[in-house]
């Protein structure tokens, strides 16, 4: 009880902050603002992964108040706004940044909001998650591209140099991709295989 009270109050904290600050343009609350307030609670491991990805040269591709966003669901599921992957899968959180990475700079992926990253398991299954989402055993990235023309680039970019990188690509039933390094794969709004945009 007194943990859900916590999260309720971490919700109603995270809504004041949104008042204070506009949502993003997809009308998600876990702004910059909200991220503030929740990370004066887990200073130490924001720093350490800021840290990991100062070292591994990854740091500001994506804000940090994106890429520790847990799940569009976290409000339904009483769970944290935000959250740092365990360290152990750090190194899968860099392998998707460094596709990230060479997506920008071979200009396949222009400007785009993440929505969800690492889920605890509890999340994940509360959120619909599949049991063995990538989100949840090692480290995806779902977005939302500004420019309508960059899923197109992606199917291209996964189909020509994806299998070399382990690349996983999926459109999710609202629109939003999901980006990962745990297999060369691909899926549709559906979930499956012969739905993916990216079949030719």
């Amino acid at each position: 009880m007194k943990n859900t009270l916590s999260l309720l109050a971490a919700a109603a904290l995270l809504t004041a902050c949104a008042v204070q600050q506009a949502p993003s343009p997809s009308g998600d609350i876990r702004t910059p603002a909200a991220f503030a307030q929740w990370r004066g609670q887990h200073e130490a491991e924001v720093a350490a992964y800021e840290s990991f990805l100062k070292a591994e040269d990854l740091q500001g591709l994506v804000p940090m108040h994106e890429l520790l966003r847990s799940a569009s669901d976290w409000q339904k599921c009483e769970a944290q706004p935000f959250a740092v992957p365990p360290q152990a899968q750090w190194k899968d959180v860099a392998s998707v940044l460094r596709l990230v990475k060479t997506l920008k700079a071979d200009d396949m992926l222009g400007p785009f909001e993440m929505h969800s990253g690492y889920r605890n398991p509890e999340l994940n299954q509360c959120a619909g998650g599949a049991a063995r989402s990538a989100h949840l055993r090692a480290f995806a990235m779902d977005i939302t591209p500004v420019d309508a023309a960059t899923l197109p680039k992606l199917c291209a970019f996964w189909r020509e140099q994806g299998p070399a990188l382990s690349m996983g690509l999926g459109q999710y039933p609202s629109g939003r991709i999901h980006i990962d390094t745990l297999g060369h794969r691909t899926w549709g709004r559906d979930g499956s295989f012969k739905t993916s945009p990216c079949l030719d």
